[in-house]
């Protein structure tokens, strides 16, 4: 045990090091001048390099091996702990994962993905995506290659998916995401595809002072203190966690009052998460998110299982009135209704919960594409037009609110978009088995009850970090495997009631 603590001591720094990249991005994307960017990149690059320099290097493999064979993953020590146990075993899988990328290619990896950050801004601003056409080829050429050093069987992108959501491939998504496009896209066919009867009352500008005072009472009702995070604003809402700690969460007001309360919502939920991690091994996988899926679960739990429910704001509309004296003459359930309004639109992080996954499906057919080498650069914005007709029915009238509209490629998350997707189907899997352990949810929410759920989250996800990979942790938690039956259900069941 002695051999194992001293490694964790000796090699902490390297988290620590991923650490200070994160609070660069953030920074990036929240307060650094925009002349700044260039030395940023370089920054982001020189710190991104000397963490994987670290992670790769002899010294960290000899450590490592005197504990684990790395090869066969047998364990060499006595009397470890389960989460020590759990903690090389993880570690050991990173290790031969993340050497096969030089650190020359992690360093250009860097350089190249914060000013290409930078350039997609711009080009989102403008509209032009001719402007950030270059720097998207070169981010796709640099996934194309990380696929090829990370190493796959069947397509190039299982090897990028991997990296979110280990286990799962391109192929195990595509079956996955045919019978729930199918499934909801017979849902919108159904719908009028009309405005919300509603929507004047949100047809409006309210003060950002107003909006940030509620955004923060928010995350207060959700039990988020600013002891040990903060709210700013940014281009794409997003939460970094530093450290369990240390959580920056942003919005984004732009959008309309409405989707900037649900990305508060959303990103609150990533926040509890980082900050249900352990304290005690942060420098560990034990103190590290299971995935980019169950993560997104967490989130989606508190946008849309929490935070578009009738209980939430049987509580939550009184005070939501104070703050916007404007909704005092539209009553609860027109509110509620309105929030779950069925209508096909452009930008995915404002969509509604049966629209939603659509979004991520055209995205993952797209990047898949790209990766393949089945579709080229300069043909992202009429294919993606192509798609969202196919999928939703309407067409972007700019590639600002077409494929310009999200920061991921730029930033170069190619396999990241598919856990959005899933992110839902194992939210509502593990609501349902907290709805067996509190059938009286519901009643408790509506009178502001909240702690209950965030300690139920902590109990049985959070505080476990990577000890369970996403299909153990399901089976773990709910008793069942991985479905999408128990996520149809529920979409079936809440629309039917709210279409009467």
């Amino acid at each position: 045990m002695l051999l194992y603590k001293s490694f964790v001591e000796r090699f902490s720094h390297i988290q620590l090091l991923r650490q200070i990249k994160g609070l660069l991005s953030w920074d990036q994307q929240t307060y650094m001048p925009a002349g700044a960017v260039d030395i940023r990149a370089k920054q982001l690059a020189y710190v991104a390099s000397l963490a994987h320099g670290e992670a790769t290097s002899s010294k960290y493999r000899d450590a490592l091996a005197e504990m684990i064979d790395i090869e066969t993953e047998e364990i060499k020590l006595e009397g470890l702990s389960k989460i020590a146990v759990s903690n090389l075993k993880q570690w050991c899988k990173d290790f031969k994962r993340t050497t096969k990328l030089p650190q020359s290619f992690v360093q250009a990896y860097y350089t190249t993905t914060a000013t290409a950050t930078e350039v997609w801004k711009k080009a989102r601003a403008t509209s032009d995506f001719s402007l950030f056409r270059p720097w998207l080829q070169k981010v796709v050429d640099l996934n194309r290659e990380k696929a090829n050093l990370l190493g796959y069987v069947d397509s190039p992108y299982d090897a990028l998916i991997d990296l979110y959501e280990p286990g799962v491939t391109a192929s195990t998504l595509s079956t996955l995401f045919a019978d729930i496009s199918s499934f909801l896209s017979g849902i919108v066919k159904n719908t009028n595809g009309k405005d919300s009867p509603y929507k004047v009352y949100f047809d409006h500008s309210f003060p950002q002072e107003a909006q940030m005072r509620f955004n923060h009472l928010l995350l207060k009702t959700m039990g988020i203190s600013g002891e040990n995070s903060r709210l700013d604003c940014s281009a794409h809402p997003f939460c970094s966690g530093i450290h369990p700690s240390d959580v920056r969460i942003t919005t984004n007001l732009d959008g309309g009052l409405l989707q900037n309360i649900f990305a508060v919502l959303h990103e609150g939920g990533h926040a509890l998460y980082e900050l249900g991690l352990s304290k005690e091994d942060w420098a560990t996988p034990y103190g590290q998110a299971i995935s980019m899926g169950v993560h997104e679960s967490q989130s989606r739990w508190w946008e849309v299982m929490v935070g578009q429910s009738l209980p939430f704001w049987c509580y939550m509309y009184p005070i939501f009135q104070k703050h916007f004296p404007h909704f005092n003459g539209l009553s609860l359930a027109n509110f509620y209704q309105h929030i779950n309004h069925v209508q096909a639109s452009f930008i995915r992080i404002y969509a509604d919960e049966v629209t939603y996954p659509l979004h991520i499906i055209l995205r993952f057919e797209l990047e898949k594409a790209l990766i393949e080498g089945t579709m080229d650069v300069s043909d992202v914005p009429e294919m993606w037009n192509v798609k969202m007709q196919t999928l939703l029915g309407i067409t972007p009238k700019n590639d600002a609110e077409g494929c310009l509209q999200d920061i991921h490629w730029s930033s170069g998350h190619f396999g990241y978009f598919p856990t959005y997707a899933l992110g839902n189907i194992y939210a509502v899997q593990y609501f349902a088995a907290f709805v067996q352990s509190f059938p009286d949810w519901d009643v408790k929410v509506a009178k502001g009850s909240i702690a209950f759920m965030k300690d139920w989250l902590h109990n049985h996800i959070h505080q476990f970090g990577r000890m369970y990979n996403a299909p153990e942790s399901m089976q773990r938690v709910t008793g069942h495997p991985i479905s999408t039956q128990p996520y149809k259900d529920y979409i079936r069941r809440k629309y039917q009631n709210l279409s009467k």
